[in-house]
Parts: structure tokens; C-alpha cells; sequence
């Protein structure tokens, strides 16, 4: 089986890469930019599209008009709106398209246990057959594209939105002397910010700019942090940090976050004493 990958110098790119090659196929890359010949598309079985999001849609129809009979195109983009549009429409057309989300970056090391989102396009049961051979080690939920991005807007949206705003209360802090003083809650905040901060300006916009849902849910997230810090100090706190407490308690796992959350930051305090050493030997 021969896959093509484009957009395979991305971080997704070379994680299907390397994940595909596990699996026994031949892969390769196209890339336009590069002047690299269609024909690299139409020899493809499977043809991933792992590019930016506001270019997904276009690259899809371009690709289209290379690929062989019979192959499947796989688009792995964050978001789905107009991307799902499309590929219905290339659907209509005859092609076999996938339209999946692997919920996890680049960095992960093992697909095992974690998750793949699939958005039907057309026929959902052979769709998600399909999924399960490229991704057999994960678990596959299958979800529609409106509520897909609804959720991500608070699953990736709405953290990225909030760590920047975070980030940018740094900016003139001495951030040497936040770390050594630093506790359980605000390493571990630290550290997530740090690590979104850093991640390609492209995405980190798109993911703030592009899902039409985030600005209702950062409307959400702003109205309670007013109403947190109006209510602090009257009798209406407790009331609304127990209702709060109540919605989340039916997570059956949430008698656990804590215990979670110290052994998150004992792992990573050790992590950076490591780092920390390291540097100061150089």
C-alpha cells in the first residue's frame, strides 16, 4: 500500500509518516511549493492532507484531480467547518474521503488509548471500519462536524485563548522568581503556558480566530470570571463554587484530579531540577 502525505514536513506530517510506515506502507510527500509532480498523488491508496487549516479545503479539491480510482483522501485538520463541506461535495463526486481528528499533537510517542475523532461524510459504518485500520490502536468516536467544533472551541479553543492571556501577564514579570516560588497550581499553569506560547503563531490564531463557536464560549468563560470575582467575599460564593463543584463531580473520575494534579507536578518539578541542572553544567 503507498500513502502520500501533504503537508508531511509539519509536525502531524511526520507523525502520520512515521505511523503509517509502522503500518506497512510506502510513504511519500507532495508539496506544490516544491514543484513536485502529481503523479506522486495518483500512484497514493491513501492521500493525507496535514496542512494549515485555512488552506485545507483548497489543497482537498486540488488533490482531488489527481488521485487514482478507488483511493482514499483523509484530511486531519483541527477544525471542521467548511473542511466537512468539502468533502461531502467530493463525496457527491464519487471519491472516498475521511474526515478524522486524532486528538493528540506530535509529540505523542504511542497512539494507544488515545482518541480519533471521526465526522461522517457519508456512509459512517464503513467510514469508521476504515479508521480503525489506519488508526487500530486508539479509541474512534464518532461525532458531527457542528459539534465537533462546538466542543473544540472549549477543548482547544478556550485553552489557548486563556494561556496567551496568561502568558502576556508575565511579560514584564521576572519569570525566574515565579518559578522558585512557585506551588502546585501556578507551575503547572506555567508550564502549559509556556508550552502553548510556543507553538506556531499560524496556529495558535487560527485556533483563537477560526472557530466560530469560541466567541460564545469565551463570553461564557468572561461572565464567570466576573461573577467569581463579584461574589468573592459574600455568602453567594460558596453557592456558586458548590454548583460549580456539582456539575463537575459527574465526571466518575473526579474524585482523582488531585491527586492527579500533585503527581503531574511532582513529576514535573522533577523534569525541570533536571533542566535546570543540565544548564547550569554547561
Amino acid at each position: 500500500m503507498h500513502a502520500t502525505i501533504i503537508g508531511i514536513d509539519g509536525g502531524m506530517g511526520q507523525w502520520m509518516k512515521n505511523h503509517l510506515t509502522g503500518l506497512g506502507y510506502t510513504v511519500t510527500g507532495f508539496d506544490e511549493r516544491k514543484e513536485d509532480h502529481p503523479s506522486i498523488i495518483s500512484k497514493a491508496d491513501l492521500v493525507v492532507v496535514s496542512v494549515p487549516i485555512p488552506v485545507t479545503s483548497e489543497i482537498i479539491m486540488k488533490t482531488l484531480k489527481h488521485m487514482k480510482p478507488g483511493a482514499c483522501l483523509m484530511e486531519i485538520a483541527s477544525l471542521k467547518s467548511g473542511v466537512h463541506e468539502t468533502l461531502v461535495e467530493a463525496s457527491k463526486l464519487g471519491f472516498n474521503v475521511l474526515c478524522v481528528h486524532p486528538m493528540f499533537g506530535p509529540s505523542a510517542t504511542n497512539p494507544e488509548n488515545k482518541t480519533v475523532a471521526i465526522i461522517p461524510v457519508k456512509d459512517a459504518a464503513s467510514e469508521i471500519k476504515l479508521t480503525r485500520k489506519i488508526f487500530p490502536s486508539t479509541s474512534i468516536e464518532k461525532i458531527e462536524a457542528e459539534q465537533h467544533d462546538r466542543l473544540m472551541s472549549i477543548i482547544l479553543s478556550l485553552p489557548y485563548l486563556v494561556n496567551m492571556a496568561i502568558a502576556g501577564c508575565l511579560v514584564e514579570e521576572d519569570q525566574g522568581l515565579l518559578r522558585r516560588l512557585s506551588g502546585t497550581s501556578f507551575l503547572l499553569q506555567y508550564v502549559l503556558a509556556q508550552s502553548i506560547v510556543q507553538e506556531k503563531t499560524e496556529l495558535v490564531e487560527t485556533l483563537i480566530g477560526g472557530n466560530k463557536f469560541l466567541e460564545e464560549t469565551s463570553n461564557r468563560f468572561i461572565e464567570n470570571l466576573i461573577q467569581l470575582q463579584e461574589k468573592a467575599g459574600t455568602n453567594e460564593f460558596q453557592r456558586l463554587h458548590s454548583t460549580i463543584t456539582d456539575s463537575l463531580s459527574r465526571d466518575p473520575d473526579s474524585g482523582v484530579f488531585s491527586v492527579m494534579r500533585m503527581e503531574a507536578y511532582e513529576s514535573i518539578r522533577g523534569l525541570l531540577s533536571n533542566c535546570t541542572e543540565q544548564n547550569h553544567s554547561r
